[in-house]
């Protein structure tokens, strides 16, 4: 489904929705460059390791897996503003919160 599809729907209907059928990737979003900036923090730091990054329902690195999921909602503005009607924030939200997680993120890969 492409985003066109389901980011005018109501949220009731959005809840309705499973997040695997959102179509969500990573790839051309306002993340890809953040993700790049920790790739760029790590090389800089002399490590040659940039642990994956996928899509995931929360903050999370597998255990026994050196990938970082980084939550949908933040994938799509439409997604974002459910997320902050109903959780109240966006944990995340904000380029410099996103990179503070990323980095915790990264040293759990």
């Amino acid at each position: 489904m492409e985003a066109a599809d389901w980011a005018s729907l109501s949220d009731p209907e959005l809840l309705e929705r499973r997040i695997s059928s959102l179509g969500l990737r990573l790839e051309g979003t306002a993340l890809e460059p953040l993700i790049g900036q920790l790739y760029d923090e790590l090389s800089a730091k002399g490590l040659v390791f940039h642990p994956p990054c996928h899509v995931g329902d929360e903050w999370f690195v597998p255990v026994g897996i050196p990938a970082i999921f980084i939550p949908f909602f933040l994938v799509h503005d439409r997604l974002r503003e459910l997320e902050r009607t109903m959780m109240l924030e966006v944990e995340g939200g904000t380029p410099e919160w996103f990179m503070k997680l990323m980095r915790h993120e990264a040293g759990h890969a």
